[in-house]
């Protein structure tokens, strides 16, 4: 079964239920780019512009808001809404550009994942008070929204929905599951998944909810200083918080939406080799993909030099198709060590080894952030031969280590004080 390049979308559950595949069985790995204010901020033309870019540097999702903030105007002078906001009455002029935004990702082999108007985390979105329009609006005109999104998105089979928006439901509970039941009645195909406040993910406040198809997952470093939002709860690992999500009893496919965003400006922002790690992360701790986030997410003017200065960017392409050439969908975390058995460093810092095996035992990556010696058991591939390489996360290059004729357990050390990915696979 081949990695789907040109995906037929909709994408569906795979029968193990951990991950999504196209219409032609083909899983689907996400490498999503955040392009939040895509809608509000560029024109049509510039929007392909975008497209072309991120396509060029291997991502095929873009995550995306209906709206930010409630004073929202598009380039073409048009707001989503008329009469202070009034969720009965959406300007379709509005919409009708999303919805030419969406089908040319569509041209594209783009995944779209679109928020609702933005809860918001600050009280800079469209929620969090009575006076903010979802609660002002009401359940009965947040099921009429959500029902005309799935209507007029209806014909959009590469469109995924984001109820919420860095923020748990809290006082905009009922509005936000009116809205998720009105999509949900009109556009059962569109998958919906929940932006929670780091480091909750959506199945820890909607697990059961049968509008929810998929999960994300979102947190920052542990020791980042988190006094800017004094109720944020203490920060986990995206290792940790991935393998919390995979071992929850309840299998539902998971990504990660949000954590560091390359760059200069804001309060999260990391480096490319932060964004490299938590990718491979995610993945190898159960994941179907993760989102990559920089500075230029609201399209200053200057985004497009931005982008191109940022190596993270390019770099993501190189963890697409590293996992792209293989079955990664059998990948199950090695979080009990049973494979690589010394040398994994310490839960919760920055030097654990996160690992995975293939379920028909093929197979084995490990990604190793910085150098430090591992220990593997060779006889857990099953072969008579263990082809052993490194995987330089930056360039997208294989260098060969060894060929192993009597498998045993054995010392790999990264040949450079930086992070790599040790493949070993049968032969």
């Amino acid at each position: 079964m081949a990695h789907a390049q040109n995906p037929a979308f909709p994408l569906k559950r795979l029968s193990n239920k951990r991950y999504l595949a196209d219409q032609q069985n083909k899983p689907f790995l996400i490498n999503a780019a955040t392009g939040w204010k895509i809608y509000t901020k560029l024109t049509l033309e510039e929007v392909g512009e975008y497209f072309q870019w991120r396509k060029k540097q291997g991502f095929n999702t873009i995550l995306t808001q209906v709206c930010m903030h409630e004073d929202d105007i598009n380039r073409y002078q048009q707001r989503p809404f008329s009469d202070n906001n009034d969720f009965s009455k959406p300007n379709d002029a509005y919409f009708n550009h999303i919805v030419a935004v969406n089908k040319m990702a569509d041209t594209m082999g783009l995944l779209i994942v679109m928020s609702q108007p933005w809860q918001g985390c600050c009280l800079e979105g469209w929620g969090m008070t009575a006076e903010k329009p979802l609660q002002r609006n009401g359940e009965k005109k947040c099921y009429g929204l959500g029902k005309y999104f799935g209507r007029k998105f209806h014909s959009l089979n590469n469109l995924m929905w984001i109820m919420g928006g860095d923020q748990d439901p809290l006082g905009d509970r009922a509005c936000i599951e009116a809205m998720a039941k009105g999509i949900f009645e009109t556009a059962p195909h569109q998958y919906i998944t929940y932006h929670a406040k780091p480091t909750h993910s959506s199945t820890d406040l909607y697990q059961y909810a049968p509008w929810l198809g998929i999960s994300m997952i979102y947190t920052y470093w542990r020791d980042k200083p988190n006094a800017w939002v004094s109720s944020y709860p203490q920060m986990i690992e995206v290792y940790e918080m991935a393998l919390r999500e995979y071992m929850k009893t309840d299998i539902i496919p998971f990504f990660l939406g949000e954590a560091q965003y390359e760059g200069f400006e804001g309060n999260d922002i990391g480096t490319a080799y932060i964004a490299r790690r938590q990718a491979y992360w995610t993945v190898l701790c159960g994941g179907m993909g993760a989102a990559y986030g920089d500075d230029t997410w609201y399209f200053p003017p200057d985004w497009r030099e931005k982008q191109k200065r940022y190596p993270g960017g390019n770099q993501l392409k190189h963890f697409y198709n590293f996992f792209a050439s293989l079955e990664w969908w059998k990948l199950v975390p090695d979080y009990k060590h049973e494979v690589l058995v010394k040398g994994y460093g310490e839960m919760t810092k920055t030097n654990y080894v996160t690992a995975a095996i293939s379920s028909d035992s093929s197979f084995f990556v490990a990604y190793i952030p910085f150098q430090q010696s591992v220990t593997v058991d060779l006889t857990k591939i099953k072969s008579s031969m263990v082809s052993a390489n490194w995987y330089d996360p930056r360039t997208g290059t294989y260098s060969l280590i060894g060929n192993y004729t009597k498998p045993d357990l054995f010392y790999f050390t990264p040949p450079t004080n930086d992070d790599w990915v040790l493949y070993l696979s049968g032969k």
